[in-house]
């Protein structure tokens, strides 16, 4: 359905952008990158992609919305949409076009190249606007992830050092720009590849931060030759940038027919012809991400940077839990912090354990017990949305009776006895 696939993409650029909700302009982004080829929407591409300026810093999952979700919910057809397109440019504020050749500060986080008018004598890139120490120290404050840091920092150095090298007329190894990240979820590998993108535009790597998210559905399609046009777009949309394949494990073909394997011929053969302004980050669990890159000799060979992303330790997801906090202008009560690293102690150790998913539940969990509290009385005070107390942070599994589920707790499992 056209409104839940561009819904999606929507998600998606608040995501590439860092920006902390889904909003309006999101919409009429993703609305402009489907119709594209459309001549009606195609010169509303530049501004759609100019109202998502200046990039965010929000490392959350972006919410819709409420006006996000009214322009969705009007949306059944090609007309609506670019109706809603040409309705959301209206409205949005964008800054004007610079003179031709000069600075844009707009282009760190959305410059594309756009095959349509690409010339061979186009000017160089400008320079980005951020430095690649600036990024660093965002990847830096990121809570835990040490041995995560370390090696992206290995990453950007061999960059920079061929980057010199070439200035000085010297021979440059291979940077190999493409990499793979292995972890459980919530571990923070989206996160860190957003930031990857952007170190790579700050030091010259590639000419572009473009970023984009996709997974098995993005790529492959339900009838035979499909799936290469179709991974091919996908990559055609993101250069100059990053491809960031999560759960890439699901591409490895299951058997002789399985069109996975036409989305990984196509990547294999894109990381070669455009390793200039082209890196693919592929994620997923560790041994599932071995058996896909051994799945193709392409892969194997151009895959080689693996970087693993560890759990998170019980005092790591409090810190997270206190910024999911601190960011929604609330504070702790007397115990609440205690109460919660108590129970991320006790959560660690299962199987489906969501690490900062798990805070953020945890968290939302929280406010909405607070919220409940503050509204018994039939009055609702500002005051009493403040804080959250000890009993408010108590984990309940989603969607399940309490009474059975304590995430393998005992009854007393909210208690910090």
């Amino acid at each position: 359905m056209l409104r839940l696939h561009l819904g999606d993409a929507a998600t998606a650029a608040a995501k590439a952008w860092a920006h902390d909700a889904v909003e309006p302009r999101h919409v009429a982004y993703a609305i402009a990158r489907h119709f594209e080829d459309d001549p009606e929407v195609a010169p509303l591409l530049q501004r759609a992609r100019a109202a998502l300026e200046p990039r965010g810093n929000a490392v959350s999952v972006p919410r819709p919305t409420d006006a996000t979700t009214g322009i969705l919910a009007g949306i059944a057809s090609r007309d609506d949409a670019v109706e809603a397109l040409r309705s959301v440019l209206d409205d949005e504020v964008t800054p004007a076009a610079p003179p031709s050749g000069a600075p844009s500060g707009m282009q760190a986080q959305s410059e594309e190249v756009d095959a349509a008018t690409a010339t061979d004598d186009e000017t160089e890139p400008d320079e980005p606007d951020e430095t690649v120490a600036d990024v660093l120290a965002e990847l830096d404050a990121l809570v835990g992830l040490g041995s995560v840091k370390q090696q992206v920092r290995s990453v950007v150095a061999v960059v920079q050092a061929n980057r010199e090298r070439e200035r000085a007329g010297l021979p440059a190894v291979n940077p190999g720009l493409h990499l793979v990240f292995t972890g459980p979820p919530g571990t923070g590998k989206t996160t860190v590849a957003r930031l990857v993108a952007r170190l790579y535009r700050a030091s010259g790597a590639l000419p572009s931060s473009t970023f984009t998210e996709v997974d098995r559905a993005d790529l492959v399609a339900g009838y035979v030759g499909q799936t290469a046009l179709k991974t091919a777009d996908v990559i055609r949309k993101t250069r100059p940038g990053v491809l960031f394949v999560d759960e890439a494990y699901a591409l490895t073909p299951s058997h002789p027919s399985d069109f996975g394997a036409e989305a990984i011929a196509t990547l294999v053969k894109a990381m070669e012809d455009h390793r200039d302004d082209l890196a693919v980050i592929a994620a997923g669990y560790g041994q599932e991400m071995s058996e896909f890159v051994e799945s193709n000799p392409g892969l194997r060979s151009r895959l080689k940077t693996f970087i693993d992303f560890p759990d998170y330790a019980p005092g790591e997801l409090g810190l997270i839990f206190a910024k999911f906090v601190e960011e929604a202008g609330l504070s702790l009560g007397e115990g609440a912090a205690e109460r919660a690293e108590s129970l991320f102690s006790r959560a660690v150790d299962r199987e489906d354990f969501g690490n900062a998913r798990f805070a953020r539940t945890l968290f939302e969990q929280a406010y909405a017990r607070m919220a409940l509290r503050a509204a018994e009385d039939g009055v609702v005070e500002v005051e009493e949305l403040m804080e959250l107390l000890a009993d408010d942070v108590t984990w309940v599994e989603p969607g399940i009776d309490v009474a059975r589920n304590r995430i393998g707790f005992d009854s007393g499992a909210g208690d910090d006895g």
